[in-house]
C-alpha cells in the first residue's frame, strides 16, 4: 500500500469518528515494518502517547497568531522529531483555569506510537514555548501491539 492511500484512510477514520471541528489526519509512518509487539516484563513496554495542544495564549487567554501558524509550529516540532510516524488532528478543546474561567480553544491532537516518553516531554516543552502555553495534557496508554497491516496474503 503506498503513503498516499494510508494517509487517505487515516484521514477518513478520523472524520469518521465524529470528532467535532475539522478532523485532519496526518499519519505517516515507515513502511519497512510490518508488526511491532509488546515486549516481555524485562523489556520495554510500549506506550502510545496523546498530546493535546491549545492554542491560546496562557496571558490572553486569546488565539495571538494566525491559526494556520499554530499548525505549522506543532506539525513542524512533530515532524523534527517523530518523522517515523505520528497523527495529527485539528479539534475544538475546553477547559476551567483555577479560577474557574471556561475557555475553548481550537487544539491539535497530536499521536505517536514508536518514541519514549523523554522524547514525548521534550517535544511537549518546545511547543509550550512556541505557543506561550502553561500547560500540554499528555496521555499515556499501554499498547499490546503495534501492526502496519498489509492485506492478507
Amino acid at each position: 500500500m503506498k503513503k498516499p492511500l494510508i494517509i487517505a484512510l487515516c484521514a477518513l477514520a478520523i472524520i469518521g469518528t465524529g470528532l467535532s471541528g475539522t478532523a485532519l489526519g496526518l499519519s505517516i509512518y515507515s513502511l519497512n515494518r510490518t508488526s511491532v509487539s509488546s515486549t516481555t516484563s524485562t523489556e520495554q513496554q510500549l506506550n502510545e502517547y496523546i498530546m493535546y495542544v491549545g492554542t491560546n495564549d496562557k496571558e490572553t487567554y486569546q488565539l495571538e497568531m494566525p491559526l494556520e501558524d499554530a499548525k505549522s509550529i506543532v506539525h513542524n516540532t512533530l515532524m523534527d522529531h517523530f518523522a517515523d510516524g505520528f497523527t495529527m488532528y485539528d479539534a475544538k478543546g475546553v477547559w476551567r483555569d483555577e479560577n474557574k474561567v471556561i475557555t475553548l480553544e481550537y487544539s491539535f491532537v497530536c499521536v505517536i506510537e514508536t518514541t519514549e516518553r523523554a522524547e514525548v516531554y521534550k517535544v511537549a516543552d518546545e511547543l509550550i514555548e512556541a505557543l506561550n502555553q502553561s500547560t500540554i495534557l499528555i496521555v499515556t496508554n499501554a499498547v499490546q501491539s503495534i501492526d502496519f497491516y498489509t492485506g492478507a496474503k
